[in-house]
């Protein structure tokens, strides 16, 4: 994979502990795309260390020999294989090198007002580790930033920026489902749904919110598999809300 793109305007730099998790994405994308990651995982205390591959010498295939001479003719072709095995290897590790070495150039470059932390520590795994245990959210913290981006996307849909907001939707959805936040279990982020976009589209809000309430009536077992999910449902009102241009062109003829 290429270097980290160290003059990409989308990078992340750290400035807080809600930078962490896009800012660490990053370096493990690139970092597993190189097969690196295993060296630089800060969530891991033992981590194996990149070593420089040894060269192998006739001593290899044969301890007590004095010089090529001493090997046999199977011998030697035992060595021109370890030889050949070896090359590979070291063009492995310089790849790996080089990767780290961008990977290290990054983290220096977006480390931000956190480069204090690790100026006096050179060894990249270490760097992360510190920056870790600095910058990560505790998951109190995490919990209570991922509620408030949650309540906040609810409370402002906008007709003008439809797919945008659908898609900012279900990006903290998916996030506030991997922590447990309880307001992501089950049903709970289909009827928040519903009743964030009832002024945009009544008609679809009130015919889902009509169609939840008949089914938990009928109390079958499993009633809450038939409603569709939080994604699910934002899916559906994407394709069936109109944008203002097209709003006075007619209405809905489905909402299934």
């Amino acid at each position: 994979m290429d270097p980290i793109d160290l003059g990409s305007s989308s990078r992340t730099t750290l400035k807080g502990p809600g930078d962490w998790k896009p800012w660490i994405s990053i370096i493990q994308k690139h970092a597993t795309a190189s097969d690196v990651w295993a060296y630089l995982d800060p969530s891991k205390s033992d981590k194996p260390v990149l070593a420089v591959p040894l060269k192998p010498t006739y001593t290899t295939v044969k301890a007590q020999a004095a010089g090529l001479e001493a090997l046999s003719a199977d011998e030697f072709r035992r060595l021109e294989f370890l030889h050949n095995q070896y090359k590979t290897d070291l063009q492995v590790y310089r790849d790996k090198q080089k990767a780290l070495t961008s990977i290290q150039l990054y983290i220096t470059k977006t480390a931000g007002s956190y480069h204090t932390t690790i100026e006096d520590e050179t060894d990249i795994a270490k760097q992360l580790s510190l920056l870790k245990d600095r910058v990560e959210p505790t998951s109190w913290n995490l919990e209570d930033r991922t509620l408030e981006r949650f309540q906040s996307i609810l409370k402002s849909p906008d007709r003008t920026k439809l797919t945008q907001w659908v898609i900012s939707w279900q990006k903290v959805l998916t996030e506030a489902k991997k922590i447990d936040l309880p307001d992501a279990q089950g049903i709970r982020p289909t009827r928040h749904f519903l009743q964030a976009v009832s002024a945009i589209n009544p008609a679809f809000s009130n015919f889902w919110l009509q169609m939840i309430e008949n089914i938990a009536r009928g109390g079958e077992k499993g009633w809450k598999e038939k409603i569709p999910d939080g994604i699910e449902i934002s899916n559906m009102f994407e394709k069936q809300t109109p944008m203002p241009s097209m709003a006075s062109k007619g209405g809905f003829s489905s909402y299934q």
